[in-house]
């Protein structure tokens, strides 16, 4: 009878036991699925609660101009309706072309929900028209756009670049901090008697000094004008100042009050080599013996080539072997022509005025030719001579009362160099400081 009983207990105790435990889980899960359950109602109460604040205007919002993009196109991006971005840009047309928009121009607008909720009203809109202003456009309580211009307080600063080539005097001096504007316009103005294709060499010093317009917000500035500027050739400093006679226009002069600028460049092309001179020499492509009536300047297809002097274009066509070519009259003795252009410069034709410098097209390889470059010619008396060889005189000296008012502008220039260079000195241990300082 024990044993049976024993028996029974062995059988009965597992299933005692499982049974508890079952309880006990079942008992201690059902509270926790209660606590779970409550947040996700609250969640589910909460969202359409967000989804209001989020409809609530006025909007805000710094747009960025990319490529393709329009004012009309961004405008109707934000959901303002067609004709009502048409009145805005009808009114901020009378002050800023809308096309002169820029890739990654930053447009700042406000915007609110219209009362049917359908669409968005523009309410302000602004932009950087230039560095020297920005365009402000207001809707009124009326509907109206009214588009305003406010000029923008610049900075007034010296910038002094010196340094030393040692690949070219364009990358040098553009590493050195140099504006590419000033920079050019050094180039024009000592190409007049510097040959740059020997002249300069590696170890050649320069230095530029000019002023500059700059935007402390957005860190932008202008060049002015190239006040000074020096090359350091074979140890003989050679230096040019602007300067502006009274009653005349400003130019360049040496420190004796020689102008710089001559009747005719002596190079119409920065940087090029010289890949062939006047003369004899034998045909490229023909093979034979022939007169080269100019020169040839060597440099990339598409560099810009410049007018050797003022004049009148003659001819600004394609000519046979001469390919894209322009032939421009300087005075009743002198012409000048440039050959193998890959394309002529907007605005010039046969007929039109050029000065010197002006960019009248770019350098190809139209016509006979085996490569891109400038075959450039001088004509006097319609005879063709060698254009490295012709000895140009200034235009100009400056005398008396002109000459002592150079020397007092070269005068005031040195003091604000050195200005400038104490400047420099008493901050270049400070981290970012570029090498300016406003006088």
């Amino acid at each position: 009878m024990k044993q049976n009983i024993a028996k029974l207990i062995t059988i009965l105790m597992p299933l005692i036991i499982a049974y508890g435990l079952v309880l006990f889980v079942s008992l201690k899960d059902s509270p926790h699925e209660s606590e779970m359950a409550q947040p996700q109602v609250a969640q589910a109460e909460q969202e359409p609660e967000e989804i209001t604040k989020s409809d609530e205007g006025p909007f805000d919002e710094t747009l960025t101009i990319k490529e393709g993009d329009t004012l009309a196109s961004i405008l109707s991006r934000l959901g303002i309706p067609s004709a009502q971005a048409h009145e805005a840009i009808a009114a901020l047309s009378k002050i800023f072309n809308p096309k002169d928009l820029k890739i990654d121009q930053e447009v700042y607008v406000i915007y609110d929900v219209q009362a049917d909720g359908e669409n968005y009203d523009l309410k302000f809109l602004r932009l950087r028209g230039d560095l020297d202003h920005h365009v402000e456009l207001v809707r009124s309580g009326g509907g109206l756009f009214q588009a305003t211009k406010y000029k923008k307080e610049l900075k007034h600063e010296y910038v002094d670049v010196t340094g030393e080539i040692k690949i070219s005097l364009y990358a040098d001096a553009l590493k050195a901090g140099a504006s590419p504007k000033m920079l050019y316009d050094m180039i024009k103005a000592f190409s007049y008697d510097v040959d740059f294709q020997r002249d300069i060499q590696p170890g050649t010093g320069f230095s530029l000094f000019y002023d500059t317009y700059k935007d402390e917000e957005s860190g932008h500035e202008r060049p002015g004008e190239l006040l000074y500027a020096k090359l350091v050739i074979d140890d003989k400093p050679c230096e040019i100042y602007r300067f502006q006679p009274g009653g005349g226009v400003p130019g360049y002069y040496t420190r004796l009050g020689e102008a710089v600028q001559k009747a005719l460049l002596r190079t119409p092309i920065d940087g090029a080599r010289i890949n062939s001179g006047f003369g004899n020499r034998k045909h490229p492509i023909k093979g034979y013996t022939k007169m080269h009536k100019g020169v040839d300047f060597g440099a990339p297809k598409g560099t810009p080539i410049m007018a050797a002097g003022d004049g009148v274009v003659e001819r600004c066509n394609q000519y046979g072997g001469y390919g894209n070519y322009i032939c421009i009259r300087h005075n009743g003795s002198t012409k000048t022509a440039y050959a193998h252009l890959c394309r002529f410069a907007k605005g010039v034709c046969a007929g039109s005025k050029v000065r010197q410098g002006q960019i009248i097209g770019y350098v190809g390889a139209t016509g006979s030719t085996t490569g891109p470059h400038l075959h450039f010619e001088l004509l006097l008396n319609g005879k063709h001579v060698n254009p490295q060889k012709v000895t140009q005189l200034p235009k100009s000296k400056l005398v008396g009362k002109m000459l002592n008012e150079f020397k007092t502008f070269m005068a005031k220039v040195e003091k604000m160099k050195k200005e400038s260079s104490v400047a420099e000195n008493s901050l270049a241990e400070e981290p970012n400081i570029k090498n300016q300082k406003e006088i």
